[in-house]
């Protein structure tokens, strides 16, 4: 397949969103989603038809356009407007997509001090990553108020599946197949006054046939503590 145009979506940090639409000659679009815009705890690949109208109106910007995810561009004409609407239609057509989200596990009371970080495989295919644990964390927030942060401890192992089946993540690439969840378990310490917690979840995202990977970043949904 060759590449009739490429729309990226970009905002500067510290909230970098790094999205990108592919669009092929055969009339095909990949959704690349590496730093979401929107559905924050997913991150992956979607791919889906486009028409031969959508395909004119993309490439009348040309075949590499950048987007300010933040704010408007005129000179972009209708181009932008299209990739958004095909961008959107996209991810309801998962390829190869995770979903990250962390659950406090125990009984109230006791306060949980136990925190489930779990990935949800969707889509056709696998899909390939490696957390950087020097990079994840855990955010405590009261009410939606953000309140404070702890990093992600070293791991001794990566998501497992409740059969206790190793899916790697943690100083090696996990490989997730769709409809598989991995868990990883680790203690969890509540700071008094929060009654929220979120995942940051950073790390390495390996594209088919990409060995060196790339840069992603979710975070989950709040879950009340």
């Amino acid at each position: 397949m060759a590449t009739l145009a490429t729309v990226r979506w970009r905002t500067p940090p510290p909230s970098s969103v790094d999205e990108r639409l592919i669009i092929g000659d055969d009339g095909r679009a990949q959704l690349v989603v590496l730093r979401p815009r929107t559905v924050g705890d997913t991150v992956g690949v979607y791919e889906g038809a486009v028409s031969e109208d959508e395909v004119r109106e993309l490439t009348a910007a040309g075949s590499d356009v950048e987007v300010d995810a933040t704010a408007q561009d005129a000179g972009l004409g209708g181009a932008a407007v299209a990739a958004d609407r095909i961008a959107q239609r996209l991810l309801g057509s998962p390829l190869a997509v995770a979903q990250f989200f962390a659950r406090p596990i125990g009984a109230v009371p006791p306060i949980p001090q136990t925190l489930a970080l779990c990935v949800l495989g969707a889509g056709l295919q696998p899909v390939e990553f490696e957390l950087d644990l020097a990079q994840c964390a855990i955010h405590f927030s009261s009410s939606g108020t953000p309140v404070s942060w702890i990093p992600l401890p070293d791991l001794p192992m990566g998501f497992l599946t409740s059969d206790a089946e190793a899916l790697g993540g943690v100083r090696q690439r996990a490989l997730v197949e769709p409809g598989v969840l991995g868990t990883i378990s680790l203690p969890l310490e509540i700071p008094e006054g929060v009654n929220e917690l979120s995942a940051q979840v950073v790390g390495s995202w390996f594209l088919p046939g990409d060995e060196s990977g790339e840069d992603f970043e979710a975070r989950t949904a709040a879950q009340p503590i």
